[in-house]
């Protein structure tokens, strides 16, 4: 009996001495310098056989090890297959560390395939697993992560709080880089819920820490300084901030379309189109969009209405396009998950086969099933939204054409020497409301777009407020003229119309103020009652000379 103890005390020491292979020591001083030199890791990880790593748990390390390198490489992953091994075992085994870096990486997979509702889940279950973990830049970089989901949803408050936590860390692991590009972006956020004031101490942080940083933080710095300038600046502040950025800056690194817009915004739109003639936005979606943005605002400025109009119908394709794009991804990643998992059937059915295989083919069904379902919901959404799409960009563009339309006609009004400068005050103060919506319907993030919309929409819509204040003011100035028109027994809707034709609008115009199908009836009407035959003279003409008499 004690022969046999000694035999299998030895058989479990020389197991414990043998459960890793060679490659263990190499893996473990990988993981002391993940953050080092990831480039170089990450070759060595690849290097590694993987059918030489000896049980679970080594698979499991170097799994989430070349996951790491992969992600701090910027080659973005959107499956499961090299990070599978760890998710199997450190869902019930490993530290705090190991389980908060694998609902991570599993979050930035997600994240990488556009679905941000489940990347979001694995943040925050990756923050609860591993909150005693002292992984302070994993923390970090999770609160970042999420802060981007909130930059996407436009929960700007959310999103400026994810990166005041991401800075918080960032700054204890002394990544000062890192650090300064989570306030930028506070900065940023904060500008964009028109909070200046808050922005300020961040502005001021950010200054003390120039001196220390890399380019591309530098540059970031600079072109969300600029940024907030040109809202909350003065002219010398911005000209000021862009030379100090031009000489601190190589030219190739330079935010040129925020230098174009800060052109534009100090009127100086040449010097804003020279930039933009010389940009090349290829490949950078976000930066297209800027860009066609900035030149639509740039070309309305100079007078160029064709090429602006160009523009405004290029942004809105791209706006589209890339929606049903998104579409196409989150059903790409659906196909590429559920590949994965009968992957993992077969290998399962290699073991046990009678009992897998009654497993695996329910398992297939329903995943099947599932998918079929998913990609005909998506494909139904997909197709739906392209229809709404369709249609709002139609009705944007009527809607736009409207208010150019009358925008030019009360323009030639306000230029028309004949039209009494009463008229003219209310003429050009309705100018001035329907220039400054037109000019804010591109500039922006989308949801601002729509509010411009909504505005432009509803300022077309009220013709009655312009039809009073006009009917008004010559009331206030010519009362005999409303008189003899009472007096020949117009009713109030007719004076009305009076007093457009009375100020210069033209009888095409006046349609777009009344009811339609009844405006020919109502002129009509308005030329019996003054007694006026179809021979007599215009009736713009004739109610302009009786105002003057």
């Amino acid at each position: 009996m004690k022969r046999l103890l000694t035999i299998l005390v030895l058989g479990l020491c020389l197991a414990s001495c043998n459960r890793h292979s060679e490659h263990w020591a190499t893996i473990t001083e990988l993981e002391r310098n993940i953050e080092e030199r990831p480039d170089s890791l990450l070759k060595v990880l690849q290097s590694i056989n993987t059918d030489e790593l000896v049980g679970d748990e080594e698979r499991a390390k170097h799994a989430l090890l070349l996951s790491m390198a992969l992600d701090k490489n910027v080659i973005d992953k959107t499956d499961f297959e090299v990070l599978q091994p760890a998710i199997d075992y450190y869902e019930d085994n490993g530290s705090a560390t190991d389980k908060l870096r694998t609902y991570y990486y599993q979050g930035r997979i997600y994240q990488n395939a556009g679905n941000d509702t489940s990347a979001m889940e694995y943040f925050v279950n990756a923050l609860s697993v591993g909150s005693q973990s002292n992984d302070v830049l994993t923390i970090a970089r999770i609160h970042f992560a999420q802060s981007n989901i909130y930059y996407d949803l436009y929960d700007f408050d959310n999103f400026i709080e994810s990166n005041k936590s991401a800075a918080l860390y960032f700054k204890q692991a002394e990544e000062y880089n890192s650090y300064v590009f989570c306030l930028i972006r506070i900065i940023n956020g904060c500008t964009l819920k028109n909070e200046h004031d808050k922005a300020l101490p961040y502005i001021e942080e950010c200054k003390l820490m120039l001196d220390g940083l890399n380019i591309t933080i530098l540059t970031d710095f600079y072109s969300t300084y600029i940024t907030y300038l040109i809202r909350y600046g003065t002219e010398q502040e911005i000209d000021e901030t862009i030379h100090q950025y031009i000489n601190s800056i190589p030219s190739p690194n330079i935010d040129w379309l925020t230098v174009a817009n800060a052109y534009y915004t100090m009127h100086k739109y040449n010097e804003a189109l020279s930039i933009l003639s010389q940009y090349d936005t290829e490949g950078n979606e976000y930066k297209e969009k800027k860009y066609l943005a900035i030149l639509y605002e740039v070309y309305k400025s100079l007078g160029d209405h064709k090429n602006a109009l160009e523009i405004f119908e290029e942004y809105v394709d791209i706006f589209s396009t890339n929606i049903f794009a998104k579409m196409q991804q989150d059903t790409k990643f659906v196909e590429e998950r559920y590949n994965l998992e009968m992957a993992k059937a077969k290998e399962a059915e290699a073991k046990n086969k009678r009992t897998i295989t009654i497993w695996a083919c329910l398992f297939i069904m329903t995943a099947l099933l599932y998918a079929l379902n998913i990609i005909r919901l998506r494909l139904q959404i997909s197709r739906a939204k392209n229809r709404e799409l369709e249609v709002e960009k139609q009705r944007y563009e009527q809607l736009y054409a409207d208010a150019i339309a009358e925008r030019d006609a009360l323009t030639k009004m306000v230029e028309d020497s004949s039209v009494q400068e009463e008229a003219k005050a209310v003429i050009k103060a309705r100018l001035d409301v329907l220039n400054k919506v037109i000019i804010s319907q591109i500039t922006g993030t989308s949801s601002a777009n729509k509010k411009a919309y909504e505005e432009l929409e509803l300022l077309l819509a009220d013709k009655e407020s312009f039809i009073e204040s006009t009917r008004l003011t010559i009331e206030g100035n010519n009362p005999e003229f409303i008189s003899a028109l009472k007096q020949r027994g117009l009713s109030d809707e007719e004076i009305n119309i009076c007093c457009l034709y009375a100020i210069g609008l033209r009888g095409k115009d006046i349609k777009a103020y009344t009811s339609q199908p009844r405006h020919y009836n109502q002129s009509a009407d308005i030329r019996r009652k003054l007694g006026l035959t179809e021979s007599d003279t215009n009736l713009s003409i004739f109610l302009r000379d009786m105002l003057e008499k």
